[in-house]
């Protein structure tokens, strides 16, 4: 039997069709070359409650990426973008402006950073179409492991819908 020195049809790029295959699409699972790939950082949604199932894979053919990734992660950034403009109110604020507060509290656990914190709250709230956060509560618990000491940021507050606004005091 002759030997041919082609590669079989499943070891080729989908997209380029060059034999080196480094990955595999996690949506279509066509094979796909390093160069090919589209690569997606487990950090990138890390703000979302829940992360959709399509975007929580490491790598994309180009095609699925366009569909999937790409409109999530212009939304998502939309939603960043307003979360840093959210307004915030701390809990012993005596003057708040005319608001309309949700009854539905927001509660972010264990951030390593008040900074943090505060902007995944303000995230949350921006989801919610709110532009401010009003009765915000941080409060931060130290721990200490093997003489090494790191500090935990719990925060609380309501979304609202300030009428005047204010910006982010960090």
């Amino acid at each position: 039997m002759p030997e041919t020195s082609e590669k079989a049809p499943e070891d080729i790029c989908a997209s380029c069709r060059r034999p080196k295959i480094s990955t595999r699409c996690e949506i279509c699972h066509s094979l796909l070359c390093k160069n090919c790939a589209q690569f997606l950082d487990a950090s990138v949604f890390s703000f979302l409650k829940n992360v959709p199932e399509d975007l929580a894979h490491p790598s994309y053919c180009g095609l699925c990426y366009d569909a999937k990734v790409a409109p999530a992660l212009e939304s998502y950034s939309e939603v960043m973008e307003r979360a840093r403009e959210v307004g915030v109110f701390y809990k012993n604020e005596r003057n708040l402006p005319p608001h309309r507060r949700s009854n539905k509290m927001l509660s972010v656990q264990n951030c390593p950073d008040r900074k943090e914190t505060l902007l995944r709250l303000a995230f949350f709230a921006a989801e919610q179409s709110c532009n401010a956060l009003v009765n915000v509560d941080l409060r931060s618990k130290k721990i200490i492991i093997g003489g090494y000491q790191k500090t935990l940021w719990n925060g609380t507050g309501f979304p609202a819908h300030v009428f005047v606004e204010k910006k982010v005091k960090t």
